[in-house]
């Protein structure tokens, strides 16, 4: 955990939280005004805002009681309550899931769980009956000493390895818990049905004026980073090739105007949704309202899995196997792809500053391992996924 103050006062938006905080003042100790957040994002803000925030190192007059740092099951006692702090993609988050579930089932009598993440990922967990209090990060210090235990994601390096350890496997394994004897593994959301007021006229407008026995898939083909972006054309195909199917894009809103221009007038059972999707709440509903979604690997894929609905992911660079091994909703489609610098997957999941090396020797804004799973290839998935609708 990194301690962060500013150095004027300030009003911020902090990753979708108001804060209204104040430099510190020895007088009075005001330590309402320290910010606590995890390494990652302590980081990024300081980089961004070097001329507001600070770190601290504290040293109070009061004796202040912190909470104890949790990394097994016997660290925590009846009773106690127990803040988890938590920062990542939402992939990360929804592995997440199924380990609150058993830690609920294996915390000693009348433990209380919080749940520290951004705010703007706090739709996740709404409504989870895991969680008793949903708090933002940053958290003010009174918020953390409120709480008996800490575990803390961040505060180690050695907790999992993506290499041979799925992630929901990697957080129960945080805790010694024996991850081998927990049977049920698959993500659930407790989506509370929150949206863009425009967005279900939408939905209605489709079902209403066309048939509405036919399914509605949601069409992804932006990533959280360009390693994993796929280029338009390899997703709406679809929509001219099979007519007996409606379509529905739902990109980021700052995509507006992109995702316009590239969808318009391509197909009469192709719907965009873009300008509604202002929010996080927004996106779970455009995948809530659809039937199925066909998406490259990022969030997509992960919450379409929490919220039982059948999904079709492109994989290339990432080893796909450890993200969704206790996916039962979801159907990969891997590249099988041998270039001059790598074979597919090389394991590259974070974005570099060039790029993908093989992207970056060929000219191509596209991983080429991705740009390798051709129409057919497809188009054949997309019918088995399909064909589970119809089960």
């Amino acid at each position: 955990m990194r301690f962060l103050c500013v150095k004027q006062i300030t009003q911020a938006n902090i990753y979708g939280q108001d804060y209204a905080l104040k430099p510190l003042d020895p007088k009075i100790e005001n330590i309402e005004d320290i910010l606590i957040t995890d390494h990652t994002s302590a980081a990024e803000l300081l980089e961004r805002h070097p001329d507001i925030l600070f770190e601290v190192s504290l040293k109070f007059k009061n004796n202040l009681r912190f909470p104890k740092y949790a990394d097994k099951l016997e660290d925590i006692h009846p009773g106690d309550k127990v803040l988890i702090v938590h920062n990542g993609g939402i992939g990360d988050h929804i592995m997440l899931l199924p380990a609150l579930h058993v830690f609920r089932e294996r915390f000693p009598p009348d433990c209380r769980i919080w749940l520290a993440v951004q705010k703007e990922r706090q739709p996740l967990f709404r409504l989870n009956p895991n969680i008793d209090r949903l708090l933002a990060m940053p958290l003010r210090l009174p918020e953390l000493l409120e709480a008996d235990c800490l575990i803390d994601f961040s505060s180690r390096r050695d907790w999992y390895d993506l290499e041979s350890l799925p992630m929901t496997d990697a957080y129960l394994n945080f805790l010694k818990i024996d991850y081998e004897k927990i049977t049920e593994k698959t993500p659930r959301l407790y989506w509370p049905g929150i949206s863009s007021a425009g967005f279900p006229a939408l939905i209605q407008k489709i079902r209403d004026t066309q048939d509405n026995s036919k399914p509605l898939v949601l069409l992804n083909w932006k990533a959280s980073n360009r390693l994993r972006d796929m280029p338009p054309q390899k997703f709406i195909f679809l929509a001219k090739q099979f007519k007996d199917v409606f379509f529905l894009v739902a990109q980021s809103g700052h995509l507006q105007t992109e995702t316009a221009r590239i969808i318009h007038s391509y197909s009469d059972n192709l719907y965009d949704a873009t300008p509604w999707m202002k929010s996080l709440e927004d996106y779970l509903a455009a995948i809530a309202h659809c039937d199925a979604v066909v998406s490259t690997d990022t969030a997509a894929g992960h919450l379409a899995e929490a919220l039982g609905k059948p999904n079709l992911i492109l994989y290339g660079p990432t080893r796909d196997q450890l993200w969704i091994k206790y996916y039962k909703k979801t159907l990969a489609l891997r590249a099988e792809y041998t270039g001059k610098t790598c074979k597919s997957p090389c394991g590259l999941t974070k974005d570099t500053s060039s790029g993908c090396p093989e992207a970056v020797l060929l000219n191509s804004p596209y991983s080429p391992c991705l740009l390798s799973i051709n129409a057919e290839k497809i188009a054949s998935g997309f019918e088995n996924m399909l064909k589970t609708l119809l089960r």
